[in-house]
């Protein structure tokens, strides 16, 4: 009997806990790419979802205003604090959280917010500039602008009311074409600029399903984009980090803000008519991004 009591006693032998530890790594290194898919899937619905959002406000900004498209507010001038609140407020961010757009959905789950240090530029460059996993913050910008910062930058402040020393945060975009006037009216060139502005009304925004408006970026908005053709295809940036797009690109090159691997390859798009979804780098061309847009496929983007 006291043999049987000892051998049931027995503890494992190094070689089964090897055994063990083994099967163990061997689960998690099969069950973590699954899991890392997983969040990532995740983060990229609550990236769509924010831009739903958006779309919701879009839609009952425009009901509102009988179709009218917004003005393009940077700065009022002379700058005073009755200007500065018609920038905060009149500026699409201001304009969605008018629209009951909640605060936080100005970030997109996949990005990180930089503390703001005045010894730094901000995230990615100048101005305060994003990338592909870091929100741009206004932080960076002159007060005397009064849309992104109300200075001296303190806290972050995404909600309607300009409060002093609030700056804001965010990692969409807005295509700055559908503003009225838009000071760009150029005609489509491979070789400048076929930036501009679809007109005063969204019943000029045709098809509006093909119209991007808000979407992933390093920027907060943009419009200086060369289109180029099929044979003749636009530039394109040395990597997707974003940080190409905030260290000086060439002229006519703000497409460099939404080329990043965010979403993988991939941005998420909230159009004219208000659906969101998500578009493959390559594909971000054959969205309609001006009323003269050719569009084609992206060719020779680079890896990573």
């Amino acid at each position: 009997m006291s043999r049987n009591r000892s051998h049931r006693s027995r503890g494992f032998t190094l070689v089964e806990l090897l055994v063990v530890i083994g099967i163990i790594a061997l689960l998690i290194s099969v069950l973590l790419p699954a899991l890392n898919k997983a969040r990532q899937a995740s983060r990229t619905t609550g990236c769509l979802s924010n831009l739903r959002s958006f779309g919701q406000a879009w839609s009952i900004y425009l009901s509102e205003n009988k179709g009218h498209l917004p003005y393009y507010i940077w700065r009022i001038n002379p700058v005073t604090d009755q200007g500065a609140d018609i920038s905060w407020n009149g500026y699409w961010i201001g304009m969605l959280g008018t629209m009951k757009a909640q605060t936080g959905t100005m970030l997109c789950p996949e990005t990180d917010v930089v503390p703001f240090n005045t010894r730094d530029a901000g995230p990615g460059g100048s101005s305060g500039f994003g990338l592909a996993k870091q929100a741009w913050s206004g932080a960076f910008q002159s007060e005397a602008t009064g849309v992104l910062h109300r200075g001296p930058a303190k806290f972050i402040n995404n909600t309607p009311n300009p409060l002093p020393g609030g700056y804001r945060v965010g990692s969409y975009e807005f295509n700055r074409n559908m503003c009225v006037g838009n000071p760009r009216t150029s005609a489509p060139s491979a070789t400048g600029s076929s930036a501009a502005a679809f007109g005063t009304y969204i019943t000029s925004v045709k098809p509006a399903t093909d119209v991007p408006v808000f979407f992933d970026s390093v920027w907060v908005d943009g419009n200086d984009i060369m289109n180029g053709t099929e044979t003749a295809q636009a530039p394109v940036p040395p990597d997707l980090s974003g940080r190409p797009a905030a260290n000086g690109p060439p002229a006519h090159c703000d497409h460099w803000r939404f080329l990043i691997a965010r979403h993988g390859r991939a941005i998420n798009v909230c159009f004219a008519d208000g659906h969101a979804g998500t578009v493959q780098l390559e594909d971000t061309f054959r969205m309609k991004w001006t009323p003269f847009w050719t569009p084609y496929r992206l060719a020779k983007l680079p890896r990573t």
